[in-house]
């Protein structure tokens, strides 16, 4: 057989051995200014002896594993190696087959992609976020794939302190590279694509009631997506996971990355500087995720996002949620996600930026921040925060987000301002969509520095509409805290507090804030409706018991700039156009008892009304 070697592919293989995941922690991506110090990718725990055995698809036949004398199979360098080796891929010219079947890896083991780098970066997707990735294009490639049966059609099945740096996985039948009740695993700087042609279910969506407009009215759901390009699945133990810096994209019937914490699994894991990109849904599934993440029974979840980039997923009439955060049973799941970047979804009504949806569960508990991201050209609800499980607890918060442009419009129901004919708040083309439905739940949303604005529908639409299924009691707290922010270009309301049915405790705080143009409707609306009531609430937008400093412009409301139905208003010290405060005619309050007061208009307009941030 002729060597395979020589000095430029020595000199190649060198340098992509020496800048994979090394013993420092740091990655071989660039990283932007604001990257975390360090991420978890490890380096393999070795054993003595161990040794770095090379296989190549280019090879005619099996060798020994040496450089010069490759294995032609993965199921040949699987046999040979031990935990703690190396598995070197070698670079085949384009055309190649790639090796087919894929590898089931030992505790330790490295698998390599050998030679040029599979990905080429690009420019940051906005300021602060890690260069997007794409495929190199060079014309030998380490590659794998498997379209067999064999280890459950996965390409790569991850043991504990595995890595896999630099390969190549397109076409596989089920995963590309997947991972159960594993720890100390890096995914690094991995093109995979076309995975899960067997359109296998993979992430299921937890149960939840999907909410009606109706008091007391939901339908029972739950949905399927595809098996993803990389997964990590736990369900017992402790465990920490690394995905960084890899390109997934042109799914065949596949969610890009999902990590599942089940059972009584405790993990924490980083997901950094990830390009998702091109998934469509397939028929067999009915929704797909670019980056879930899920926590379920017992199971809990601590999982940072940062610098990811999420663009033109989904396809004609999916249900395609490129963040996608779940619970369910008694999970516990705490998400931040910091520069993340967001353009074009494709597909249906349930198309979103990110959702966050807690199931009929009891008493879990997700906390969601997002900092320093954008959100651009969504056709459902761009952001989401559904909290339907019994006495859970979800808190949303944003602090320097832009959510821009939301291209569908549902419409109201015919009890709003203006009357309309839809049924259902959720997929109705909002900025955010909020929705409160468990006995004795809290749901916690806070905005900072953010804006929303070109909402095809809502800016903030919150309901609150609790089924007799779920759970006996009421809803406990809805508490909305606004600074800071802006809320521009709506069609119907900037901020709607719909109460369809009885809420313990409602507290809404705005300050600094801007509210400018309902097209078609109400700037500020706070509705009790007939079947609803609130115990104890606060609705603070200046001089008011939460402490509320005011300062808000309220502009341009094509019916009203600010509407209550059964609650009492404070909005002191705002701006409303004029010195005088709100014109005659631009502010309702009914039915009689309750009152808006809004005393000491500012005298002059603060800068951020004609200058937003």
């Amino acid at each position: 057989m002729k060597s395979l070697a020589s000095a430029a592919l020595v000199a190649a293989l060198s340098a992509t051995l020496l800048s994979g995941c090394s013993s420092s922690g740091s990655a071989p991506a660039p990283r932007a200014p604001h990257m975390p110090a360090a991420d978890m990718c490890y380096t393999p725990q070795t054993t003595y002896g161990a040794k770095t055995w090379y296989v190549s698809a280019a090879a005619t036949t099996s060798g020994n594993g040496t450089l010069v004398s490759p294995f032609n199979s993965l199921a040949a360098v699987q046999a040979a190696s031990h935990p703690g080796d190396t598995i070197a891929i070698l670079a085949s010219p384009a055309g190649t087959a790639p090796l087919n079947g894929g590898i089931v890896l030992q505790s330790g083991q490295q698998l390599v992609g050998a030679g040029p780098a599979v990905l080429a970066q690009g420019a940051p997707a906005m300021t602060g976020s890690l260069p997007l990735v794409g495929s190199s294009g060079a014309s030998s490639l380490p590659e794998i794939t498997n379209t067999t049966t064999a280890n459950n059609g996965d390409a790569v099945e991850l043991a504990n302190y595995t890595s896999v740096y630099n390969v190549v996985v397109a076409g596989a039948s089920r995963g590309g590279i997947y991972g159960s009740n594993v720890t100390g695993v890096c995914v690094q700087g991995n093109d995979v694509s076309g995975t899960n042609t067997s359109q296998t279910v993979g992430f299921v969506v937890l149960p939840f009631y999907l909410e009606s407009y109706t008091a007391g009215a939901a339908t029972h759901a739950s949905l399927n997506a595809g098996w993803a390009a990389i997964m990590v699945d736990e369900s017992s133990g402790t465990a920490a996971v690394a995905i960084d810096g890899n390109y997934v994209h042109n799914g065949s019937c596949s969610d890009g990355i999902d990590l599942r914490s089940m059972g009584t699994a405790i993990e924490t894991a980083q997901v950094n500087g990830n390009f998702v990109s091109a998934m469509p849904q397939c028929s067999a599934v009915r929704t797909i995720e670019g980056i879930g993440a899920q926590a379920n029974v017992n199971g809990a979840l601590t999982i940072s996002l940062f610098g990811n980039t999420e663009e033109n997923n989904g396809s004609s009439g999916a249900n395609a949620d490129s963040v996608f955060v779940n619970e369910g049973g008694s999970g516990q799941l705490n998400e931040t996600i910091a520069y993340n970047y967001y353009n074009t979804g494709i597909g249906g009504a349930s198309t979103n930026g990110m959702e966050f949806i807690v199931g009929d569960g009891t008493n879990e508990v997700g906390n969601v921040t997002i900092s320093n991201s954008t959100f651009i050209n969504d056709p459902g609800d761009m952001l989401e925060e559904y909290n339907r499980g019994t006495g859970s607890q979800t808190t949303l918060t944003l602090d320097n987000v832009t959510v821009q442009g939301t291209t569908i419009s549902g419409g109201l129901p015919s009890y709003a301002d203006p009357a309309g004919t839809a049924t259902t708040p959720d997929n109705t083309g909002e900025c955010l969509g909020v929705a409160s439905v468990g006995a004795g739940n809290q749901t916690i949303l806070k905005l900072d520095n953010t804006v929303l604005q070109n909402c095809g529908n809502n800016g903030i639409e919150v309901t609150n509409n609790h089924p007799t299924a779920q759970g006996a009691g009421s809803p406990a707290l809805f508490s909305l805290d606004l600074e800071n922010s802006a809320i521009i270009n709506t069609k119907y309301y900037g901020v709607w507090m719909n109460t369809v049915t009885p809420l313990q405790t409602l507290q809404i705080k705005a300050a600094n804030t801007l509210f400018m143009t309902s097209t078609n409707g109400v700037l500020l609306g706070f509705d009790n409706q007939p079947t609803g009531g609130t115990t104890t609430s606060a609705v603070d937008l200046g001089g008011g018991s939460l402490g509320s400093g005011g300062n808000n412009c309220i502009l341009n409301g094509s019916i009203y700039g600010l509407e209550a139905t059964s609650y009492d208003v404070s909005a002191n010290s705002d701006w409303w156009g004029s010195p005088a405060g709100p014109a005659p005619g631009t502010v309702s309050v009914t039915p009689s008892g309750y009152s808006a007061s809004t005393a000491s208009p500012l005298a002059t307009e603060p800068a951020f009304c004609t200058n937003p941030i």
